[in-house]
């Protein structure tokens, strides 16, 4: 039983507030990458490798925050989807080498200018300074 004096208020759980957020950024992303016939996570990896191709498997999962098996199966989708592809690492032969193909630097520029439109739709909402709040924030909870 929860406390007479508790107000138990959902949308005020910050937990709740992030999840709503992600929820629409979600949508966002899968109504405008559909095209592409990707999905928002795998637009991170490609994202990602875009800013730095040809990165070790475990470097990309650190950078995005991923563990190995997660990133394994989404790499496996967007390698039959030809965006990317696998090498040995001819300096370390334990290691994978991860790069983007053709298609993918093809298709880049188009990718990250859906990011930027969406950034560009949010900073709308915002003044400046409170924009630059805002990603502070994000950063910080990142860092948590």
């Amino acid at each position: 039983m929860m406390p007479e004096n508790s107000t138990v208020e959902q949308h005020k759980y910050i937990c709740n507030k992030l999840n709503k957020v992600m929820r629409k950024v979600q949508r966002f992303y899968e109504a405008k990458l559909s095209s592409f016939g990707i999905t928002p996570v795998q637009f991170v990896v490609l994202a990602s490798l875009l800013k730095n191709d040809g990165m070790k498997f475990k470097d990309l999962a650190e950078n995005i925050d991923m563990d190995g098996s997660t990133l394994t199966g989404i790499l496996d989708r967007l390698e039959r989807a030809g965006y990317v592809e696998r090498k040995g690492d001819p300096e370390d032969r334990r290691s994978v080498l991860i790069f983007l193909t053709e298609k993918a630097n093809e298709s880049g520029p188009a990718l990250l200018k859906t990011a930027e439109e969406f950034d560009e739709e949010i900073k709308e909402h915002f003044t400046p300074d409170e924009f630059d709040v805002f990603i502070r924030v994000l950063d910080k909870i990142t860092e948590l």
